[in-house]
């Protein structure tokens, strides 16, 4: 199966669903009080910010992750598309829940129902990283082993934290809305990648003190062996 076609496909379901967002502001009713319209509706703005900068990290996590997967197969595939599933769908509650904090009716539970989509959304995060990861069935050789363990406890908190999250929906939905963007703000800084890339850097480091220090990188043949040149 090929990895470009999968990541390509992927890219245009993050566009499409990033797009739909804007559809979620309703457009004013009366043009005579066109300011005040547009004045009550900066719930569903707020709400349509959040979700894009949600979407957006999301798409560039996406292609993070990627980037550590050697090859793909029928499995990742299908929890991809899981993934995706889920992503395509958060422009609906987001439309729910704008419409809901500006008309001051049903906020809880419109909370509640983008909160339950964010919680799914991070089960398949996490289950799309446990398959690929698990005994390294389809990393990157350069994935530093020390990492793995690292990203998989960070997926998993992921998973913790968007299930409470719900329960926050329950006490104040601006509370969770703003919880839902910090959230986001956190995944923005790349903390599975950036602790790989880390890895890599020290590794680099200690190869190239090794060798510095007269001696021959781990993997350099030496003079004279089968492999060294001719």
């Amino acid at each position: 199966m090929s990895k470009s076609r999968v990541e390509a496909f992927s890219d245009g379901v993050f566009a499409i669903a990033i797009t739909l967002l804007v559809l979620t502001i309703a457009e004013p009713t009366n043009y005579k009080n066109l300011g005040s319209q547009l004045g009550s509706r900066w719930p569903s703005l707020a709400a349509f910010v959040v979700s894009f900068a949600v979407i957006g990290v999301m798409w560039l996590n996406h292609h993070s992750l990627f980037t550590h997967f050697e090859r793909i197969d029928r499995g990742l595939f299908y929890l991809n598309l899981l993934l995706l599933m889920t992503i395509t769908f958060l422009p609906y509650p987001t439309g729910v829940l704008g419409e809901a904090l500006a008309k001051g009716h049903g906020t809880q539970i419109a909370a509640i129902v983008y909160g339950a989509t964010m919680a799914a959304n991070a089960c398949a995060w996490a289950a799309l990283w446990l398959y690929g990861s698990h005994r390294r069935r389809l990393l990157h050789p350069s994935f530093p082993e020390e990492q793995r363990a690292m990203a998989t406890l960070l997926f998993t908190i992921g998973v913790l934290i968007y299930t409470l999250a719900v329960g926050v929906a329950f006490l104040n939905a601006y509370a969770f809305l703003g919880l839902q963007g910090a959230v986001a703000l956190y995944y923005a800084l790349d903390p599975v990648s950036r602790r790989a890339e880390r890895g890599n850097r020290r590794d680099d480091r200690t190869n190239s003190a090794q060798t510095g220090a007269g001696g021959l990188a781990p993997d350099t043949p030496s003079p004279g062996s089968p492999s060294a040149g001719e």
